[in-house]
């Protein structure tokens, strides 16, 4: 059965490099390409896919989100993130969100090689330095994918630093419906607070 690959890229150099790779452990591997997560959801929505290969910081997405996002919709498919940010605690987020695998942007064709080989055979593939100590400090339990649109959008709005009376009129809505939202929030996230909750947002954001 010819293996079926994505590519969610919106760098064309990436993609194609990712495309070459894929091409030498698959030589005629069924492989689309595409450049936004919405593009990415929708392929996803239409067909089964073997591998999906994701850039962290596609123009329409926040950080890990896009990753939630094809794990719910291809859980059969492995997934491995592909990045300009080379940050151990990055990686092992990744691998706590689903990821199989996490390939840098300035790896050699010969590691996207392997990888892709090693994540095609079932096994994980991320970089040594994924295993450097861990600092604690960095890692913020993150539920943001049990947030509503409503819910997102409004801790949003106050990671931009708008109080609640703003954020009922930025939104449209009733400051009372802003407090109920960010009662929500935090139970949903365990946090207890305002700055706890933006921290656990700003920790799914990368700098590609």
């Amino acid at each position: 059965m010819t293996q079926t690959v994505l590519i969610a890229d919106d760098h064309p150099m990436c993609a194609a490099a990712l495309g070459m790779a894929t091409e030498q452990v698959v030589p005629g591997a069924d492989t689309v390409k595409v450049g936004t997560i919405a593009e990415a959801v929708a392929a996803a929505e239409q067909r089964r896919f073997d591998l999906i290969l994701l850039d962290l910081m596609l123009p329409d997405v926040q950080g890990f989100a896009g990753l939630l996002m094809l794990r719910r919709l291809q859980p059969r498919a492995t997934i491995a993130i592909v990045s300009s940010t080379d940050e151990p605690v990055v990686m092992r987020r990744a691998a706590r969100e689903g990821a199989s695998g996490y390939i840098p942007k300035s790896a050699p064709m010969s590691e996207m090689v392997a990888s892709i080989r090693t994540l095609l055979g079932g096994g994980n593939a991320f970089p040594p330095e994924m295993t450097e100590p861990e600092d604690e400090a960095a890692i913020t339990p993150s539920r943001i994918g049990e947030l509503s649109p409503a819910q997102f959008r409004v801790l949003r709005a106050a990671a931009d630093g708008s109080q609640n009376k703003q954020i009922a009129y930025e939104l449209g809505i009733a400051e009372t419906t802003v407090k109920t939202h960010f009662a929500q929030i935090f139970r949903k996230l365990g946090v207890t607070n305002r700055t706890q909750a933006i921290l656990a947002l700003q920790a799914l954001d990368v700098t590609a």
